[in-house]
């Protein structure tokens, strides 16, 4: 009987770190698809006004400085939720997984004012209004697919890489369609396919890590 006492030991050792593992595994996917929701939520606001204040139809339905300060306000409580949302995650994650996301995180933060402070100079050397009003959001929006990609990599997870993917798609497709309907592009289209991520994660109907290859012996 004592023989198997280290085994039974182990064998409660094991249950107990793949409990904790699924729990930590629940919480970390159910913050991120509260945080797609939120994304999900600022785009559709944001990028709606945007397109009520170009002139639809002839007519400014918003006056565009109104439109412009929503829009900004919408990314910003986004960007702020990220942050408060990725501290509480990371609170609860130690060693090289927390160096990874801290780093990642500022990946972001620096990429997003880089392509800022590229655009504006690109602006002042006489970007027309016309060709800003495509290039901003579309910029921003391939770098959110970029990153999307890295992150999908970075973490093993198909499903934030697919979102990359789709993320690029829509910048591309947005900025052929032109002025003021991309804005509505990315009102639909990026929201949709968030939201879709966020609701295939809850009901687990998606992968958040490739299958391991099985060897031969």
């Amino acid at each position: 009987m004592t023989t198997d006492d280290p085994r039974a030991e182990a064998e409660r050792m094991f249950d107990l770190m793949q409990s904790q593992r699924r729990s930590t595994q629940s919480r970390l996917l159910r913050g991120y698809a509260v945080l797609l929701m939120v994304w999900a939520a600022a785009w559709a606001i944001g990028f709606t006004t945007l397109w009520f204040g170009q002139g639809i139809g002839g007519v400014d339905l918003i006056p565009a400085p109104v439109a412009w300060t929503v829009f900004g306000l919408c990314m910003v409580a986004a960007i702020v939720w990220s942050i408060v949302a990725g501290i509480r995650t990371g609170s609860g994650i130690r060693g090289r997984s927390r160096f990874q996301g801290a780093l990642y995180g500022w990946s972001w933060t620096i990429s997003m004012v880089g392509t800022w402070m590229l655009l504006f100079g690109v602006q002042r050397a006489g970007l027309s209004a016309e060709l800003a009003a495509l290039l901003y959001p579309g910029a921003f929006v391939l770098m959110v697919g970029v990153l999307y990609l890295a992150g999908g990599a970075l973490w093993r997870a198909p499903v934030q890489y697919a979102l990359g993917v789709v993320m690029i798609a829509v910048a591309v497709v947005a900025t052929f369609v032109g002025a003021p309907v991309h804005y509505l592009v990315y009102a639909v289209v990026g929201p949709v396919a968030m939201l879709v991520v966020a609701i295939l994660l809850v009901r687990g109907l998606l992968p958040v890590e490739p299958r391991r290859e099985q060897t031969d012996d």
